[in-house]
């Protein structure tokens, strides 16, 4: 809805409210009707393609009186939206919309490789929109409590148009960055590249920017920022063979809003991760050489400083894992 009646009885349409000038105390704009209102802000929608407009919502469309005149048919239908514990009830479906302003787009070599476009039909799944992380957090956790393996398995992430399954969303296993890494590599394989050959060839594509991901993201206690304005993380060990592992070396890519972060915890963000080709060539000669540790700087660009939410409890200082077989890209 476009309007709203105040406190005093005045309407005051959306784009004008302000909520320290007007309140909080907002009833539907028929002056016969006390159903109460809630306001939201302009926002992304539809994992940021669309951008929706301020506007007024109802708080309980059955609270409507039920002649009202200024109820719209699109608030009447909402109380017809599927939520996402029916969705899970139902096995539905489910589409989490990425509806934040992320820093640059991800390359469509990447999104070609590693993301799928959207195949549902319209009554065949539920969407919502995550506008921070912490609707992202909220949604995991309902989807895990009341839904298990299968509903995750049912949920994908959609940001521009492309979509990727829930579990490849969020990385939070070594087995994860993995995976990360291997993709990255391989996409920028499969890119055209110059016919000069050599240390000194220009590759098309210098750098792959993923879809984004969520993270946990341990910043290290002596981290600071570089003339890139990156925060340094824990490194990540992962073993390719007996002898030899791989030592990723994280950097959360920040703009101004981030320059208070606090060091040492352990924080979740949503970022696109990032790999220059350099560092992809220089990880793979040294790992064919079998050189016995190898180092890849690993890029996080951070979506705003409104994206970190430290844990409740910190976790305890890992024991160093195991070597792990297995094989690895790059």
């Amino acid at each position: 809805m476009k309007k709203a009646r105040l406190a005093d009885g005045q309407v005051v349409l959306a784009h004008q409210y302000k909520r320290d000038e007007h309140g909080s105390d907002l009833h539907c704009a028929d002056p016969d009707c006390g159903a109460q209102m809630g306001f939201r802000k302009e926002a992304l929608t539809h994992g940021s393609l669309a951008l929706k407009s301020a506007h007024f919502f109802s708080k309980s469309v059955k609270d409507h009186i039920h002649d009202c005149n200024a109820h719209e048919q699109l608030a009447i239908q909402a109380k017809h939206r599927k939520s996402l514990e029916q969705a899970i009830r139902e096995n539905k479906n489910i589409v989490i919309n990425l509806n934040v302003r992320l820093m640059e787009n991800f390359n469509g070599v990447a999104g070609a490789l590693v993301c799928q476009s959207s195949t549902n039909e319209v009554r065949d799944y539920v969407a919502v929109g995550a506008r921070n992380i912490e609707d992202m957090l909220d949604y995991i956790d309902t989807i895990n409590e009341k839904g298990g393996d299968a509903a995750r398995a049912r949920t994908r992430v959609n940001y521009q148009g492309k979509t990727l399954p829930l579990d490849e969303f969020v990385i939070d296993s070594k087995d994860k960055y993995r995976s990360l890494l291997n993709n990255m590599y391989l996409t920028l394989q499969s890119t055209p590249r110059q016919v000069k050959d050599g240390p000194d060839a220009i590759h098309s594509v210098q750098e792959i920017t993923d879809f984004p991901r969520l993270i946990r993201f341990s910043a290290t206690e002596g981290s600071r920022e570089g003339r890139t304005k990156a925060l340094r993380g824990t490194p990540i060990n992962i073993f390719k063979k007996p002898g030899q592992r791989i030592v990723l070396l994280q950097r959360a890519d920040t703009d101004d809003k981030f320059r208070q972060t606090l060091r040492g915890e352990v924080v979740h963000l949503i970022a696109r991760p990032s790999l220059h080709w350099h560092e992809a060539q220089r990880a793979r000669r040294e790992l064919d050489e079998n050189r016995p540790v190898v180092f890849v700087d690993m890029h996080w660009k951070v979506v705003s400083a409104t994206q970190f939410t430290p844990d409740e409890k910190p976790n305890p200082k890992n024991a160093p894992a195991a070597p792990k077989q297995g094989s690895l890209g790059i």
